[in-house]
């Protein structure tokens, strides 16, 4: 608990992969709605825009979430520099 509270520990990072796996059922249900309404119009277009966009999306959720992480990772890793003694 004092960790939380002196924020020597981060909770973020483990937030944001629970935020990541959201964030990919949400796109796909957005996407399995398109593809759905695309079927039901007939449209080629509507079938396949959708899921090449989604798979684009999701790269980019993907990409989104990664450099969150990188930026706590270079936290840690500067705290840890920073704590070495000097030689």
């Amino acid at each position: 608990m004092s960790d939380f509270l002196s924020f020597d520990t981060f909770i973020t990072p483990k937030i944001i992969r629970i935020v990541f796996v959201l964030g990919l059922l949400l796109i796909a249900l957005v996407a399995l709605i398109r593809v759905i309404l695309g079927i039901w119009e007939l449209s080629i277009l509507g079938i396949i825009v959708p899921l090449i966009g989604a798979c684009i999306i999701g790269l980019l959720w993907r990409i989104y979430c990664e450099l969150i992480l990188v930026f706590f990772d270079m936290r840690d890793k500067l705290a840890d520099l920073a704590s070495r003694p000097r030689t």
